[in-house]
């Protein structure tokens, strides 16, 4: 309501202004005002955000086909994000973050990891030496940063590059030296000894965090307003899964990613096979029950004749 005010304020004052100014400056506050306008129908697109927390739950080097991003740069890895109920809660120490009413969604590795850094940019606190949210998605490497006289240039006929990528347990995300430009070859070399003995920052995970984020913060006027990352992974996600999903946009339940998410990840979906089997177990032990209680009378009987 107050960006729109905002856009109903500056749209009159630029007409009114465009007697006395230039038609240039007249357009330029129009266009000002039209981008808050924009700004409060994103946040009123994707208000039902705010009422869940997010949480890395996975993360696939395994994709079926890759995800072609905004910049249409192709993404070979992905992380499945959970979106959990604010108001049950939702833990950090568990892997799922949450039993029920959650939605799922897959960004490409470099597009969440892009929105997670510019996110915390003002709560990290990183090695000056080595600055970590460069290699936010694949940037080249030059080991003559590190050398010392003695081992200048001794790469020069090698090419390097840093980007993040699943870790090892596909639960969270690591740095790793690659020989490619799309990160994603690995070098057989690897990085203590091209940059003089020093050790690769997140080079085993804890990249990003696993813990729960919420999708909502204050701002420097004490506003509640959406967490960006919150949003543009949502926007990013070629598929999701919303099915459990109590909140959700107006254009209804997203689930045409549901296979997909399921097949990738099937020790993370909401677990109705589990259920399934369980009532089968039951079923099963109740036909017992009744068979032998059957068979017990039966010889209860034969014994009294």
């Amino acid at each position: 309501m107050k960006l729109s005010t905002a856009f109903v304020a500056l749209t009159t004052l630029a007409s009114a202004a465009a007697k006395s100014i230039s038609s240039g400056a007249a357009q330029k506050m129009v266009r000002s005002a039209r981008k808050l306008e924009e700004a409060a129908q994103q946040e009123e697109d994707y208000a039902f955000l705010g009422y869940y927390e997010a949480k890395v739950v996975g993360c696939t080097k395994t994709l079926e086909s890759p995800i072609v991003n905004e910049q249409g740069e192709y993404e070979y890895e992905a992380v499945l994000v959970r979106l959990c109920p604010a108001e049950a809660g939702c833990d950090s120490s568990s892997t799922g973050g949450c039993k029920g009413g959650f939605g799922d969604m897959l960004v490409g590795l470099s597009t969440f990891v892009e929105a997670y850094f510019e996110d915390q940019r003002d709560n990290m606190q990183w090695d000056d030496a080595f600055q970590v949210d460069k290699f936010a998605k694949c940037e080249q490497y030059n080991p003559d940063e590190n050398a010392d006289d003695a081992n200048r240039g001794a790469w020069e006929n090698y090419q390097f590059f840093i980007g993040p990528t699943c870790s090892d347990d596909g639960l969270g995300v690591k740095l790793e030296l690659f020989t490619d430009d799309a990160c994603t070859q690995v070098s057989e070399i690897d990085f203590e000894t091209v940059s003089n003995g020093w050790t690769l920052p997140y080079g085993t995970g804890g990249l990003i965090s696993t813990s729960c984020n919420s999708c909502t913060e204050y701002n420097n006027n004490g506003e509640l307003e959406l967490r960006e990352s919150c949003v543009r992974s949502y926007q990013n996600a070629p598929y999701k899964c919303e099915t459990g999903m109590e909140y959700y946009s107006y254009f209804g339940q997203n689930v045409q990613g549901c296979e997909l998410i399921t097949a990738t990840f099937p020790a993370k979906s909401s677990g109705s096979g589990g259920k399934v089997f369980g009532w089968i177990v039951l079923a099963l032990v109740v036909v017992g029950l009744a068979g032998y209680v059957v068979w017990w009378r039966k010889k209860k009987a034969s014994a009294s004749e």
